[in-house]
């Protein structure tokens, strides 16, 4: 569970109650008929629902009503993914279910608005939104702690509505559902899409020089450095001016496989989630870290990296100054206007352990979901969820895909070449990685909030040495053991 700081925590609640003191009515002119939650069965249908409505009043698929009226107060992050697949969505829904109508605000500054409605209290509060809210993490956590948002994990055992019989839970690519982010073991925003990450390369000169594109062993992978280095490029690039671009290809995903390598993922996983002795001196972080240091001091990584920003790094590669790119999968959309003519993305991961039958651990960010306000008609919050549900089926993912630029949610979404066509270059490319390796997709999330301000400072002290560390200059453990130092002071005043 996550553990709370009580002062904090009192401070929030009293904040809330400030700012939310309309949150007391019962919803106002949209008070649902029924005030008493009812229990929800696996195929969607509240026991309430089955009993005491005829069978042609409810939808089969989900068993809520035909003939009540709903209108959902939608707030949509109109940001990098675009808008297009979600207004298709939107019409397909609406289309399906004619009495609920879905009222959008649309804006890339969603989360400035979703703020001061929450601050206005609940009766012009989105019934969901997505795009979050400012302050991240930590003030959805504040909303969680005061009941203002509605879980969603029971969703994951719902039938798909374009593939009855087979659940979320079921069609999730390997380690979403597990890797999900979660508060107190609960989702609060169901995915809808994801990004990937790793090292992401020309494949074209890659067969010009014959070089591996799918190392198997950590050997042949330095064997791979050692070639490209030797042909006079840099190995691999990121932009140090954002440093934690690294940790896409060697980040917290890397500890998870080095943690099953060891058969320790159990005991690391826990530790890790909970932000738990040891943490930065774990054997999974010493090891990953010294390996990194040991290929900068054979120069594997750009002398001055502390210099480039991501652009410069990113161009590196499409200029063929360096191999390869710790970056995500956003990277061809985000180059589109500079890639050249032909070229081609490639994608592999680093696999740390010798076996060449090893299990590829590779971060999985997804997200882009929505959220849904606790205090609204029940009626509003199930039909909030159906419409979650729905960005699940094919014809949206397809669309999150072709036109946002994002990474798929379903496993069987390759299944069908034309479809997995689709795809942008490199999340196709990333996808082809999965279908050639054994891999297991993390979001590195953690079940506990600190806020003890030498949390930051230990986050600080981290990040700042990651590029004297990559340039084979810091040794790394000196610093693993003062941060590690800074985490249990944290740790300390948050008990």
């Amino acid at each position: 569970m996550r553990k709370r700081n009580p002062i904090t925590l009192l401070t929030i609640i009293c904040m809330l109650a400030v700012l939310l003191s309309a949150c007391a009515g019962n919803g106002g002119s949209n008070a649902p008929k029924e005030t008493s939650p009812a229990s929800t069965n696996s195929g969607g249908k509240t026991d309430a629902e089955s009993t005491s409505k005829p069978e042609e009043d409810v939808y089969p698929e989900n068993g809520l009503p035909k003939n009540e009226k709903v209108t959902l107060k939608v707030g949509f992050a109109n940001q990098g993914m675009g808008k297009e697949w979600f207004d298709a969505a939107v019409e397909s829904f609406q289309k399906k279910f004619p009495n609920v109508k879905l009222d959008i605000t649309s804006s890339p500054d969603i989360a400035k608005i979703t703020s001061t409605k929450i601050a206005a209290g609940d009766d012009d509060m989105f019934d969901m939104f997505s795009g979050g809210i400012p302050g991240g993490n930590a003030a959805l956590n504040s909303l969680v702690d005061a009941g203002k948002l509605e879980p969603v994990e029971h969703l994951w055992d719902r039938e798909l509505y374009d593939k009855p019989g087979t659940t979320l839970k079921d069609i999730s690519l390997e380690g979403q559902f597990e890797g999900t982010t979660r508060i107190l073991d609960q989702t609060y925003s169901l995915p809808i899409a994801g990004t990937g990450a790793g090292l992401f390369f020309d494949k074209k000169l890659f067969e010009e020089k014959g070089w591996n594109s799918n190392p198997k062993t950590w050997t042949e992978f330095t064997d791979l450095l050692a070639a490209i280095k030797a042909d006079g490029l840099i190995p691999i690039t990121y932009p140090g001016v954002y440093p934690g671009y690294i940790s896409n290809s060697f980040g917290p995903w890397s500890l998870f496989h080095i943690a099953m390598m060891n058969d320790n993922l159990d005991t690391f996983t826990k530790q890790f989630r909970e932000y738990a002795n040891p943490y930065y001196t774990s054997d999974e972080m010493i090891d990953m870290w010294n390996r990194i240091y040991e290929l900068g001091k054979k120069g594997y990584f750009p002398k001055g990296v502390s210099a480039l920003n991501h652009t410069q790094s990113q161009m590196q590669v499409l200029q063929r100054q360096a191999a390869l790119a710790s970056n995500g999968s956003w990277i061809g959309n985000e180059m589109k206007n500079a890639t050249p003519e032909g070229f081609e993305w490639g994608f592999m991961a680093v696999p740390f352990g010798e076996d060449p039958d090893q299990t590829f651990v590779i971060r999985n960010s997804t997200g882009n979901g929505f959220h849904i306000w606790a205090n609204k008609p029940e009626l509003n919050k199930k039909w909030a969820m159906e419409f979650s549900l729905w960005l699940w089926n094919m014809d949206v993912q397809e669309l999150i895909a072709e036109k946002g630029g994002m990474l798929p949610v379903r496993k069987d979404f390759t299944e069908d070449a034309a479809r997995a066509d689709k795809l942008q270059n490199a999340p196709k490319a990333m996808f082809e990685f999965i279908d050639n390796n054994k891999v297991l997709m993390e979001s590195g999330f953690h079940t506990v909030t600190l806020t003890d301000p030498a949390f930051q400072q230990a986050n600080k002290l981290y990040t700042d040495s990651i590029n004297e560390i990559a340039e084979g200059t810091k040794d790394p453990v000196p610093m693993l053991e003062e941060a590690e130092k800074l985490m249990e002071k944290a740790r300390q005043a948050q008990q």
